[in-house]
């Protein structure tokens, strides 16, 4: 498996539509200088994706996996990697999910991030609202991993 910074992020908005259904949000993301894309390759295949603003603090912004690769590890070595490359850009990494998401939850505190705080109502620009274990998304979990934290 290899993560590799992408110059052409625009290829992997396939991919990253899993994490955001607004293929726009995503590509205005990428054209922000302080963004930065990344790819899982396996064996020649692209097999997953992540956009990070690097500032202090960063934020991944957005990350998914194909469908058919999920579970294997591949997620959470896509997030270590980021997280190396962290000490170049700051001591904070944020990434948030919505209140409903409980697999990314659990996920994310299994890569070492810790609860942070909560956006109330930020995915009130999705009409109609989507829902998760029975449950509306409405606010964003934030979560943080710091250096030595």
């Amino acid at each position: 498996m290899e993560v590799e910074r992408v110059a052409d992020g625009e290829r992997l908005v396939p991919i990253l539509h899993d994490a955001e259904e607004d293929d726009e949000r995503i590509r205005a993301a990428l054209r922000d200088p302080a963004v930065r894309a990344y790819a899982v390759r396996l064996g020649g295949e692209t097999v997953g994706a992540a956009v990070v603003r690097w500032a202090e603090p960063s934020e991944l912004l957005y990350i998914a996996i194909v469908p058919g690769r999920r579970g294997a590890g591949i997620g959470r070595r896509l997030v270590a990697a980021i997280q190396g490359e962290l000490p170049a850009h700051g001591r904070t990494l944020l990434v948030g999910t919505g209140n409903c998401s409980l697999d990314n939850i659990a996920f994310y505190q299994k890569c070492g991030f810790r609860m942070h705080s909560v956006r109330r109502d930020f995915f009130g620009y999705i009409d109609p609202p989507l829902a998760e274990h029975g449950i509306t998304m409405r606010d964003m979990i934030v979560f943080s991993y710091e250096i030595g934290g």
